[in-house]
């Protein structure tokens, strides 16, 4: 069976959805978490794209990523993904796939879509279970919209 070709519109913003293998809960460490949000960080700066909004869960993260320079999709997604898996490995000395292979993208193709998404993402550790008030999780840019962002990784402002 062969692999599915991505269709990207250029400077599109798109919803992604990406877990860890075997469903893996690795992102319950400060370090993991911050070890992954210092990379998407990095390669903002790098690969040109903005960050919307995120949750990062234990097993997996939502994010709205807006490429806006000369790499695609799927060459950032791999860029976050590899470097992540490379550097968690060697920081905990194991060896092996961090992530599933794939992950899940959506293109946003209206400012209503893009407010829904951004609702989900918000409201995935309660759904999940995991908080009954999104004050109490920590993982999430909710925090850059709705109090004070303390997070390492920056959230870009979005221009309607």
């Amino acid at each position: 069976m062969g692999t599915i070709k991505r269709h990207f519109e250029d400077k599109a913003i798109y919803f992604v959805t990406t877990v860890t293998n075997d469903r893996t809960n690795i992102f319950v460490s400060e370090k993991a978490v911050n070890l992954l949000l210092l990379t998407i960080e990095y390669f903002k700066i790098t690969l040109d794209y903005k960050v919307y909004a995120y949750c990062l869960l234990p097993e997996h993260l939502h994010i709205l990523i807006h490429p806006i320079g000369k790499y695609n999709l799927s060459y950032i997604m791999q860029m976050i993904k590899g470097d992540l898996a490379r550097r968690f490995n060697r920081m905990n000395n194991i060896i092996g796939p961090v992530w599933q292979k794939r992950f899940y993208d959506e293109g946003i193709r209206s400012e209503t879509m893009l407010l829904n998404k951004m609702e989900y993402i918000h409201n995935n550790p309660v759904k999940h279970k995991l908080v009954m008030d999104l004050n109490h999780y920590p993982h999430s840019s909710y925090h850059h919209y709705y109090k004070k962002n303390c997070s390492v990784l920056h959230i870009d402002k979005l221009e309607f």
